[in-house]
């Protein structure tokens, strides 16, 4: 039998080979029985395809939701949901979650009749809708990661299609030491602040959101983590004697060991002497499993902290996200002169180019040769 489940699914999983080739779902059902006929009849699709040369057609949109679907518990599914829906012309605002229409693809166009000019069409519309670079790779990979999957399960694509290299040149937001603290007062859970309903008329549950708010961002600050690797953490991979954090790094799939921090060390033995007997993870939602994605506290507390006010966005070139806080580690790394190779390892960069986009930030000892030049020349 080819079938597990995963910890974060109720749901069953196939896993089987044909010809040396791995093929890897969701059944999409609890149900063990029924998970065992999808995966019969997932097998014999496939039997067929590659011996009888038959391929079955989908649609694009089908084949996004099937690559979405047994990516629902990940913290990076509500994004991509988003980037899903635009695609197909329906755009909702992060705010005030209205719907409105914008370009999208046909929700008929098939996966093996999509070509290049549609990719290129859906560029230079988004680019028309005055989406940035950046934004419009998200829907482009996501895109070229459904017809890959899709070429996996068997199913008829075009092979042929030709993804656009979109350059995305931005100035890199990092926190300074100001930026920080300004963060971390309005983070504070003993503080009050306008906004925020004083300690004494709080509820457990609302104490315990803002408690884990300010703690989970000194861990992003302390660590470099990706905002998943640190809501996600297990207690299992926290090691307060030796004060270590065993990193699971389910992006490039590659595991490492950070030394805590001082500060962080002691939220770790704070947060390990009021824990539940039974809890699993370090950071929990209501229900007690992992945290999840669940940003809105922290980033309501960016823009009091005036972070993203207009004239600092302008100045500093791009509003604070909780990806900065992953910046603004490495940044002080590199500019107190830990070499780049060394920051991205510690950030877990499958490509070490990656990490020279803080290359800027390394001491600049050609321009302190030139001052004490200049300055003995003017001596």
């Amino acid at each position: 039998m080819a079938l597990h489940k995963r910890e974060n699914s109720s749901n069953w999983y196939y896993a089987f080979q044909v010809k040396n080739k791995k093929y890897v779902g969701t059944t999409g059902t609890a149900n063990k029985t029924k998970a065992l006929q999808v995966e019969r009849e997932m097998r014999n699709k496939i039997h067929s395809e590659t011996y009888l040369g038959e391929a079955e057609e989908i649609s694009l949109r089908d084949a996004v939701l099937k690559y979405l679907e047994p990516r629902k518990n990940y913290s990076y599914y509500r994004g991509m949901e988003s980037i899903s829906r635009k695609m197909f012309g329906s755009k909702r605002d992060p705010k005030t979650k209205r719907e409105s229409p914008c370009y999208g693809l046909p929700l008929n166009l098939s996966l093996h009749e999509i070509q290049t000019k549609d990719i290129e069409r859906l560029v230079a519309k988004r680019k028309a809708e005055g989406d940035k670079p950046a934004t419009i790779k998200h829907e482009i990979g996501l895109i070229r990661s459904t017809l890959r999957e899709a070429q996996k399960l068997g199913y008829k694509t075009n092979r042929d299609v030709v993804f656009p290299q979109l350059k995305t040149a931005y100035r890199l937001r990092y926190l300074d030491s100001n930026d920080e603290a300004a963060l971390l007062r309005e983070l504070d859970p003993k503080s009050a602040r306008s906004g925020v309903k004083t300690p004494q008329d709080r509820t457990p549950e609302m104490q315990r959101n803002i408690q884990d708010n300010y703690d989970l961002v000194i861990m992003l600050l302390d660590t470099g983590c990706r905002y998943s690797e640190a809501a996600n953490l297990p207690w299992t991979a926290v090691n307060l004697e030796a004060g270590t954090l065993n990193i699971y790094r389910s992006k490039v799939n590659n595991e490492d060991v950070l030394f805590m921090t001082d500060r962080l060390r002691e939220v770790m033995v704070r947060r390990q002497a009021e824990r539940r007997a039974d809890a699993r993870y370090v950071f929990e939602n209501k229900t007690g499993m992992a945290r999840g994605y669940a940003a809105q506290g922290i980033k309501k507390a960016m823009d009091r902290a005036g972070v993203n006010d207009a004239d600092v966005v302008r100045e500093k070139g791009g509003k604070v996200t909780m990806h900065t806080l992953r910046h603004s580690y490495a940044s002080k790394l590199v500019k107190n002169g830990v070499s780049l190779f060394e920051v991205s390892v510690l950030l877990g960069h499958s490509d070490p180019k990656m990490t020279q986009r803080y290359a800027h930030l390394a001491p600049n000892d050609a321009s302190r040769k030139a001052v004490d030049i200049i300055n003995t020349m003017h001596s």
